[in-house]
This record gives structure tokens, sequence and C-alpha cells, in this order.
């Protein structure tokens, strides 16, 4: 039978071997990587040097910073640049396209308040932005009840109404009130100077708007030309909610109105700045300016949507190229994009719209020194560098600029190398496991057959076959080959000696044997003293003994030659072994023998003489080794292809050890009492010679019920038909 191992073989050693190759995909790696750092340096260089160019256009030009006023407020304004026009219809939908940078006032900003104050009663959202020559402020304001002001009333705060106070460029101070209408009007008045008035002095026509009312109180937008801004600016909401009295309840505020000092300071952009950065900016870069202050005086560009390559344009290949670029992009490219960090414009830009700037580079730069920093953004999927060089007016530091550039392209270039080497080293790869594959499986298979002639030489038995084919192959393998069949073939010339040794024992004994028989006979029939008699008849039983080992010896080989020479019919196992049964009726007599045999005719493909012999060997054994007068039962069971020819007797187990061995030649485990009759261990072997040329097998287990010893023979069957009859179930011999 072929035995199956498992170890760790010539494929498995050269699969090892090869993993060495894996050290060059790491090397690779490694090379790209420290190209990666090299185009980073290179980058980090660039970047520096458009920030020192731009510094250098505006170094020495003190209109551009605001000097004075060195201290930063929380209520400062901040007015951004709008990248689109601002449509005055009371909708905040364009507002909302340009970013939700508006903030929030609430109780906390109370100016007045003659009531109880609730979120619902009044509460409002501003934001103001720049566009040309107009600045933009938008409210969205919660008023649980609405009050127009009515067109006859001479005063401007009888109604809910917006309050602006403006510090104007030449120091001054004007207050505005503007009014809501029917209709989604408004109207602007300035008001006279004084913390108390409410006198209107002319209506202001520069000053326009428009609002609309909400489910939760009302949107007010309004346009104001840059001209009337100066340094600071207020603006708050008053609310009346008595249609009767018309008296202001509330009045929030983004900072106090009523004088200069309470107006929260307004921060424009330079527009100016704004002009130099657009004639030096880069298309792959953003570039900040800002004061000493940290405050962002103008912006340009964008760190998204940079022009960036993301595959080198070559020529289209051709041939087998072709075949491994398409295999490339079709299957590669996708497990590349999932293992490999793709570069994206899709990352959280927490910076974009900043109206003032920290950080180390920053620092470093408004203290003088040119300072550089990488970053992740906030959700890890850009990196983004930073250089920042200081802006000298004379010797002291009034700003920086700060350059702006994801790694995106470098990125792009890492992934493309990345991907062409790992490319090539698979096929390379393929290629070389490919070809290690089918040489490891040559010389494997080569193995294997090797083996398996060695195994076919030797049956279970140990008895040889047949001779080994020497290869003809020159190296180790077949040396090897050539060996072994070298050894079999000796084995085989001292195997066949020694299996023919008991023949010719049996052959050269029996003629000393019939000389010692024929002068003991002569001898009995002399007149002998009755003190020789004795001697003589000893010597007669030890003569027999040796005949009987003879013709043991010489009964296993010439069953052996049998064997190969019989002819086999078709045959009823129950009927040969109920005939057997009936024969042992007589001699075994009084021992009792219970036959069991099932309702059909079982028909086998052999030799009945060598299976009456196997039941013979089986029904001795079972005599021998038999309590007395117990029942030894001998039954015939059928399955869906083997019938088992079973023979049970009650006494000592067998010994587990012994289990496996008691069907081999000379083994026998019956105790030495003295017995007359020698015991050579052949009957077994001979059970189970006569079952192997059935194509069957003999095995012996212990019996539990009663205690013994079940010994059976399996037996393949080629057809089982039912009986007209039932033959008898127990058959007992007493």
């Amino acid at each position: 039978m072929k035995r199956f191992r498992y170890g760790f073989g010539i494929r498995s050693k050269l699969v090892l071997l090869s993993g060495l190759l894996l050290t060059i995909p790491w090397l690779g790696y490694e090379y790209v990587s420290e190209m990666e750092k090299f185009l980073r340096q290179g980058q980090e260089k660039t970047l520096a040097g458009t920030a020192r160019a731009v510094a250098t256009a505006l170094h020495d030009r003190p209109k551009l910073f605001d000097v004075a006023d060195a201290t930063v407020g929380h209520s400062d304004v901040y007015v951004r640049s709008l990248p689109a026009s601002i449509q005055l219809d009371g909708r905040l939908d364009d507002w909302n396209e340009h970013g939700d940078f508006a903030r929030s006032y609430g109780e906390g900003d109370l100016l007045e308040n003659s009531a109880v104050h609730t979120p619902a009663s009044l509460s409002f959202s501003h934001n103001v932005g720049r566009l040309g020559k107009y600045l933009y402020a938008m409210f969205l304001v919660n008023d649980n009840h609405i009050v127009l002001r009515s067109t006859k009333s001479p005063r401007v705060d009888r109604g809910d109404h917006l309050r602006v106070a403006i510090a104007t460029r030449d120091s001054g101070f004007t207050r505005y009130a503007v009014t809501l209408a029917e209709g989604g009007a408004i109207a602007a008045y300035q008001l006279a100077s004084g913390l108390d008035t409410t006198q209107v002095v002319r209506v202001e026509t520069r000053l326009r708007g428009v609002w609309r009312p909400t489910e939760q109180g009302y949107n007010l937008e309004i346009r104001v030309p840059i001209s009337m801004i100066g340094t600071r600016v207020g603006f708050a909401v008053a609310d009346v909610d008595n249609d009767g009295t018309h008296e202001i309840e509330a009045v929030i505020g983004t900072s106090g109105t009523d004088t200069i000092e309470e107006l929260a300071r307004v921060f424009i952009p330079s527009s100016e700045i704004e002009l130099i950065l657009k004639g030096l900016m880069r298309t792959t870069s953003r570039i900040w300016v800002v004061d000493a202050r940290h405050r962002v005086l103008a912006q340009a560009g964008s760190l998204k949507g940079q022009d960036r390559t993301d595959r080198i344009a070559i020529a289209p290949p051709t041939g087998l190229m072709h075949v491994l670029q398409r295999a490339e992009e079709q299957v590669l490219r996708p497990v590349y994009a999932r293992v490999l960090r793709q570069p994206t414009d899709d990352f959280r830009d927490e910076l974009s719209e900043a109206s003032q700037l920290a950080g180390r580079e920053i620092a470093g730069a408004l203290s003088g020194s040119l300072t550089t920093r990488w970053r992740l953004t906030s959700d890890n999927r850009a990196v983004i560098l930073s250089a920042a060089h200081p802006i000298w007016i004379d010797d002291q530091v009034m700003g920086a600029v700060v350059v702006e550039e994801t790694t995106n392209a470098i990125l792009t270039v890492k992934n493309l190398a990345l991907e062409r080497l790992f490319t090539i080293i698979l096929a390379v790869f393929l290629i070389g496991a490919l070809t290690l594959f089918i040489f490891a499986a040559r010389i494997s298979s080569r193995i294997r057959r090797l083996r398996d002639e060695a195994e076919r030489a030797i049956d279970a038995q140990g008895r040889f076959r047949g001779v080994m084919a020497r290869s003809r192959a020159s190296d180790e393998i077949g040396d090897l080959s050539r060996s072994f069949s070298s050894i079999m073939d000796k084995l085989h010339q001292y195997t066949g000696y020694l299996e023919s040794m008991a023949t010719r024992l049996s052959h050269e004994l029996r003629t000393p044997i019939a000389v010692v028989r024929s002068s003991l006979d002569n001898l009995k029939l002399q007149p002998l003293p009755d003190e020789a008699r004795v001697y003589m008849e000893r010597a007669q039983d030890g003569l027999a003994r040796l005949t009987s080992i003879l013709t043991s010896m010489s009964e296993a080989t010439r069953l052996e030659q049998i064997l190969q020479n019989s002819e086999r019919e078709r045959f009823d196992l129950c009927k040969v072994v109920a005939g057997c049964v009936e024969g042992y009726k007589a001699a075994y007599t009084p021992r009792a023998i219970e036959l069991r045999l099932p309702g059909q005719t079982v028909w086998l493909n052999g030799a009945p003489d060598l299976i009456a012999q196997l039941l013979d060997k089986l029904i001795e054994n079972a005599i021998d080794f038999s309590r007395a007068n117990s029942v030894i039962v001998v039954e015939i069971g059928l399955d869906a292809a083997d019938a088992y020819l079973r023979v049970i007797n009650q006494g000592p187990p067998l010994p587990k050890e012994m289990q496996e061995r008691l069907f081999e030649s000379m083994v026998s485990i019956r105790p030495h009492k003295g017995s007359s009759e020698p015991h050579l261990g052949l009957g077994l072997y001979i059970v189970r010679l006569i079952a192997g040329f059935h194509g069957g097998q003999a095995y012996a287990q212990n019996h539990h019920d009663p205690a013994g010893v079940a010994v059976t023979v399996k037996l393949p069957i080629i057809e089982v038909e039912e009986k007209s009859h039932n033959w008898t179930a127990h058959t007992q011999v007493s």
C-alpha cells in the first residue's frame, strides 16, 4: 500500500531559498524611499525660494502694512474676499457657497434690555465680505415678532432696525439706522451726532440692502462702499415687539455703537498685495501674506486642484510589453490603488479661509529667519509643506510670506516608480518561480518514482515482486537508482535462498529420516532388554516429531506454489462452510460448535478447497485456545460488498502487541506444556495466504461477550441470492 510522507521536501527547500530573492523588492523600495527624500528636499528648497522671491517684492513698502494698533481683540471684524458677487435678495444661499464663517450673537452680546430676553425673542448670525469696491454684510435674525416702522412716524427707532456705526478714514464717527419697510425694501438714514439722539440728518443712498421674512424672524443683506469704512465698525440689531408703544425692548450688537471707542476694529485685506501675489503666484502653490499680528493681509492660489501628471506619457509599447502593460492596468493597478496611498485633493483644508495664521514656521519668520514645516492635514489624507520668509521694512520685521504646497506631485512620482518596480519584479519572480517549480517538480517526481519502484519491488509480506529498473540518467538521482537496483538484486537472491531452504532441508532430511526409521523398525523386531526398549521408544517419538516439523515446513511452501497455479471457480461460501462444520462433528467430539449462516446464497470467486483448508486452521486454533466445554461459534456476516467468515472461541484474550503480528510466519503464542505436537506458528500464516489469494484479509480481535477471541476473514463477494427456504440458523454439535 502506498504511504504518503510529509516533510520538508526539495520543492519546499527551493521555495525557501527563492524567498531570499524577496530582498530585491525591499532594496527597490528603499531606493524609491531615498528618491522621495531627495524630491522632498528639492521641493523644500524650491518653496523656500518662492517665499524669498515674494517677500523681496514686498520689502520696504510700509504703506502695505498697518503698523498701528498692535493688539488683537476678540470682536475684531475680518473682511474676507468673496470669489463671486452677492445678490441682494434676502436669500442667504450665495453666502453658504462661500463657506460657513458667520458668527453668532445672543444674550452675551446684549447692549440694551428692558424685558425678559430669550434666544427666540432676539439673536442673530452675522458675516461680512468684500468684492471689488463694496463691503457686503448679512444678518440672519431670530425675532419672534417683527414690527415695522410706520412711514408716518418721525422717529427711525419705532420699529425693528439695524444700527451701523463707522469710524471714518479721517477719524470721524458716523452712525446710521437701517429700517425695514414693506415689500422687503430698506431705508438707511444718517443720524446726528450724540449718544441718545435719533435725529435724522439725511437719507443715506449709498447704503443699500434687502430684507426677507422667515419662519424664525428675517434675513437682512446690505452693501456699503469700501470708501465709507475706516478702521472701526459696529453693527447692532434693535428689537421692537409692542405694536402699540413701539418701544425698543432689546439690542444685541457685534460691539457697542454709541462711541468710537466701543467699535470693533475692521480688517480688510490689502487689494494691492493681492495684485502683487497674482503676478508671482504659482499654480501649484498657495501664498499668504501676514502681518506682525498674524493677520492675513492677502491670500492667493489653492492647494486643491493642482496640476500634476499622474502618468508619464511614453510611446505605446508593442508585442509582449503591450500585453504586460494591459495586464498591469487591468489587474495590478487596482491592487496598487488599494495598497499604495494615492494623492488626493479631497482633504480637509482648515486654513483655506483663515483670517489669522499661526505655526512654527510663521513664528520663525516673524523672528527674522526663513523657516519650513511639514504637517499632516487633520484628516491625515495629505501632507502640506510650508515655507515662511520674513518681510523687512528698514530693520524691522513687519510680516511674513507663507508659501504652501502639498506633496501630491512627489507622491504621484513615488507611486509610479513603485508600480513600475514591483511590476517588473513580479514578472521576474513569476518567471523564476515557474522555472524553479518545474525544476523542483522534475526532481521530486524522479525521487517519487524511485520510491514507488522500491515499494513495488517488495509486497506487504516482504516478498519480492520484481526487480527495479535501472535509470540511465547521469546525475546523482540516476546513480542512486542504479545503487538501489543492485541492492534489490542481491536481496532478491538471498531471500530466494532463504525461501527455498525449507524445501531443501525437507528433501535432504527425508532420506536420513527414512534410514533411521527403517533401522528402528528392524531393531524393534530384535529381542531387547527392557531398559534398551525405553530408549528405542524415545527415539521413535523424536523421529515422529521431526517428521511432523518437516511436514509443517513444507506445507506453507507447497501452499504458495498451489496458490500460484490454482484455478478459480464460482462457489457458494455458505455451502462450503456448512459441509466443513458437519465434518468437525465427529473430529472434535464432544466439543460444541455453533454455526450461524445468513438466509442467502453467498457466491465467491476462488477455490473452495482452499477455503476449507482456511477453516480447518481456524478451527484447530480455536480448539487449542478455547476453554473446556465452551462453545465455538462459526458465523458468516454480510455487507454490501464483502462476506465475513468469523470463528469465535471462549478463552484467554490476545495480547495487544500480538494482534498485528499473529498472522506472520513462525509466530505462535502457545505456552509450552510438553505437548507431543510441535507448533511452528504457520497455521494463521496459511490463513492469511489463502485470504490474500481470494482478495481478502484476515485479522483477530478480542471478543467481550463472551470473553474470548474472534478471528475474522474478510472476503469479497460477487453475488448474493435469496434462498427459497432459510438455512438452519444454529447447528449445535454436542
